[in-house]
């Protein structure tokens, strides 16, 4: 399948990333800690990994690529630079897929933390 008729098949609103095929019920997706970057060592000599404001910096810094990446692709097929649509249709729906992602991790975010405000000690 091409990017076109994935995309022209996609509601927006209704993104769900494919996690891959499942072929059993009780398969459940691999999770693990957040790759790259190395964080502060423990005292065993093993890196414990990014912190969470390092990752959160780096996906900012990754949306704000992949916007500012549509942005120039938008603007090289609008000076006639480029005639590759497909490509520019891809990397302006990427940057809005990411974009719609973070706002929602934000949204999530301020939820969590309004709702241990409202604990009480």
């Amino acid at each position: 399948m091409d990017y076109g008729s994935a995309i022209s098949k996609v509601i927006p609103g209704t993104f769900v990333p494919d996690i891959g095929a499942a072929t059993s019920l009780d398969e459940r997706p691999n999770v693990g800690p957040i790759p790259g970057g190395a964080g502060p060592s423990t005292s065993s000599g093993q890196a414990e990994g990014p912190s969470f404001k390092d990752t959160v910096k780096w996906m900012l810094a990754d949306v704000n690529d992949k916007i500012n990446t549509s942005d120039q692709a938008t603007r090289d097929l609008a000076n006639g630079k480029t005639n590759d649509l497909q490509k520019v249709v891809t990397s302006v729906e990427e940057a809005n897929l990411a974009l719609n992602f973070t706002m929602a991790m934000r949204s999530k975010l301020l939820e969590a933390y309004q709702e241990i405000a409202r604990m009480q000690v």
